[in-house]
């Protein structure tokens, strides 16, 4: 299944009960915003005031259902809120870390929001601060390895990320916050949750709003999103079937990363694994390290890894693969994402999707992944 990123953007509408509608009041002060102009966006209207002499502002209004807002100098720079209509919300922040570290009082679920946003930063920021201790400080001769120590330090930052968002999860299901939670992304490229890795959590939050909510707009159709995932997921596992174990390897030739074609059937004679992935998807990179180390581990009795990218652009492909180590890896791309040839041969509907092929081209396992690659490597060599 390709990584499915709901259209849901950062606003959300809730339904509410409440029939007396004093009206919202969203206040705060913003350091060194003297005379600047903020906005307060919704999903139906914008509203902007201007920063007072003292670094405080002021928004009223009127809404007949909870909704979430952006707060914002910057559109793409937001502090999100939900707000429910007779609220009274604070903000604190400064202009220079403005969404990155800000104080919001008021509102139980936009306090959540602020929460798992801060932990996304903190995560963030130690990532970014081993890639500079590590990466960029590495000398030519040692890069390899350093690249390698740097990918397992920085993917344990990332899961111990998520076992903390997934334990909040947990303990508020019912929360609207947790939505926001699902859409945690380090780049338009690296989001943090998938459905294919992560949906007891999607499938959890789906039924703990259900229940609560079952007459919100936005719980119903977050629902109508999973049960259309759902139904994807079977159609792709039965188109999955065409491709099975024991039956001989489909042969195809695409471009390496010099351009000259290379064949799968030129790996005959060797275990291979056929490895599709791309450069922008996270799970991919994060097993990355686990495929190396397979490699590493067993390429003198002449296992070999063929990488198919599902990249549009060769050089975030190049960058990707230089950046985790993968030089010794055999690559190919036409460059063409999920148009990929090669993919579409293979009926791959999400990566990493992986095939292992024995000496005579015969598929013997689908999708291997850490431990249990090295498993299976190990009882063929070392029978």
């Amino acid at each position: 299944m390709k990584h499915i990123i709901f259209i849901f953007g950062t606003l959300f509408f809730l339904n509410s009960c409440n029939t007396n509608n004093d009206g919202y009041k969203i206040s705060g002060k913003i350091n060194g915003a003297k005379g600047k102009v903020i906005y307060l966006a919704s999903s139906n209207q914008t509203d902007s005031v201007k920063i007072n002499d003292d670094n405080t502002f002021e928004f009223n209004g009127k809404i007949t259902e909870p909704d979430f807002f952006n707060l914002y100098f910057n559109q793409t720079n937001p502090i999100l809120l939900f707000v429910d209509s007779i609220d009274k919300i604070n903000v604190e922040a400064n202009t220079s870390n403005f969404a990155q570290n800000y104080k919001v009082t008021g509102s139980v679920t936009s306090e959540q929001i602020m929460q798992l946003q801060q932990k996304l930063n903190n995560t963030f920021n130690k990532v970014q601060k081993l890639y500079k201790e590590t990466v960029l400080t590495a000398d030519s001769a040692h890069i390899d390895s350093i690249r390698t120590v740097f990918t397992n330090e920085s993917n344990a930052l990332v899961e111990n990320h998520r076992k903390e968002v997934f334990d909040f999860i947990k303990n508020n299901p019912g929360s609207f916050a947790c939505l926001t939670a699902l859409y945690q992304a380090f780049d338009s490229r690296s989001p943090v949750f998938n459905y294919d890795f992560d949906a007891p959590y999607y499938n959890l939050i789906d039924s703990a709003l259900m229940a609560k909510y079952p007459n919100s707009k936005h719980s119903k159709e977050f629902h109508s999103q999973i049960v259309e995932i759902k139904q994807q997921l079977n159609r792709e596992e039965m188109m999955g079937n065409k491709i099975r174990e024991g039956m001989e390897a489909p042969d195809f030739e695409i471009p390496s990363t010099n351009g000259t074609p290379i064949k799968l059937s030129s790996f005959r004679g060797n275990y291979v694994l056929l490895d599709f992935w791309a450069s922008w998807c996270s799970p991919c990179r994060q097993e990355n390290p686990n495929v190396l180390i397979a490699f590493n581990k067993f390429q003198k009795k002449g296992f070999r890894v063929f990488q198919v990218s599902l990249d549009k652009e060769k050089d975030a492909w190049l960058s990707a693969i230089n950046k985790d180590g993968l030089g010794q890896f055999k690559h190919g791309s036409d460059l063409q994402f999920w148009n990929c040839a090669p993919a579409k041969l293979y009926a791959v509907q999400s990566i990493p999707s992986n095939f292992l092929i024995d000496p005579k081209g015969i598929i013997i396992a689908k999708n291997l992944r850490g431990q249990q690659l090295i498993d299976v490597l190990s009882n063929i060599y070392n029978k």
